[in-house]
């Protein structure tokens, strides 16, 4: 990992271990400029997927997450994993928050990490416009790297 990408790996420990204070943020996937979003800001639709998109000031790009925990974005949604199972390729959808524990996140390693110690990666490896938010068997790739702003 060069110097940049490690330093903005950094930031996101950072930002997300403050005492265990959940703060609104950005997350994008490294050095990028596509950020975690989940699809029809202001009335999110129980299991729409998330997908990656280009940095916007929306709501439907701002989550709040203390770093260890629910990861909550727009209307109080949380993030969540289809069919609640550590499948590698399942996808990350957006539901009302149940407590589930594929609705629970950590921090670790410059990764987003959650049931089944599971990354959060991008389907395809590429942070694309429209490209699905998945989890996999975490293997340090580009794709399971992400940042706050």
């Amino acid at each position: 990992m060069n110097k940049s990408r490690w330093s903005q790996t950094l930031v996101l420990f950072a930002g997300l271990s403050v005492a265990g204070c959940a703060r609104t943020m950005q997350i994008t996937s490294g050095n990028s400029n596509m950020c975690m979003n989940v699809i029809n800001h202001g009335e999110p639709e129980p299991g729409a997927r998330v997908i990656m998109r280009g940095c916007d000031p929306w709501q439907n790009q701002k989550w709040s997450f203390s770093g260890n925990g629910p990861i909550t974005g727009v209307g109080g949604f949380c993030l969540d994993v289809q069919g609640s199972a550590p499948k590698d390729g399942a996808a990350v959808i957006y539901t009302p928050c149940s407590g589930s524990p594929s609705q629970n996140w950590t921090v670790g390693n410059g990764t987003i990490v959650g049931i089944g110690n599971k990354c959060l990666d991008i389907g395809g490896g590429d942070p694309t416009q429209g490209a699905p938010l998945v989890i996999n068997t975490c293997n340090g790739a580009p794709s399971q790297q992400w940042v706050s702003h």
